[in-house]
């Protein structure tokens, strides 16, 4: 099931920063970088952040009967694009379509002939191949430090 994450609830924002912390080190180990911004977030962070959070939750019922945060997304959107600014997945449910349902319910938000925007470390090649099978197309490489790049992607839905 995926719900909007209330970062006004101080339970669901720590659960989702654990998330965060679990699967951004994992990308930081793929790409060789451990300076990615998702590392260094707080509570109040993410609530600054003007994203618009969902989690993918898993069907364990749960004492309080929301289940388990197993991924997320975030994203922004303009009059113009739709940029999808973080994609996690709990490593113990990796290769179950998780991300997958996430991008596509992200893409939701995007109006016929908008853009989509994402990036990603371009060593992370799980990432990388995600995008490319749900058609985004690499648009720009970015240095963000000596040796480590992030690729950008856009996809016009």
């Amino acid at each position: 099931m995926i719900r909007k994450i209330d970062l006004t609830d101080l339970h669901e924002t720590l659960e989702l920063l654990s998330l965060q912390q679990l699967a951004y080190r994992i990308e930081a180990e793929l790409i060789g970088f451990n300076e990615i911004p998702p590392l260094f977030d707080s509570p109040q962070t993410l609530r600054e952040s003007e994203e618009s959070f969902f989690g993918y939750y898993d069907e364990i019922d749960e004492p309080d009967g929301k289940g388990r945060l197993v991924g997320a997304v975030s994203c922004k959107q303009s009059a113009k694009e739709l940029t999808i600014c973080r994609m996690m997945t709990h490593p113990d449910y990796f290769r179950r379509g998780i991300a997958t349902g996430l991008l596509k319910h992200a893409e939701q938000f995007a109006v016929p002939g908008m853009c989509i925007k994402v990036s990603t470390g371009t060593n992370n090649t799980p990432a990388i191949e995600l995008y490319g099978k749900h058609g985004y197309e690499p648009v720009r490489v970015r240095l963000v430090a000596p040796g480590i790049t992030l690729t950008q992607f856009q996809k016009i839905v």
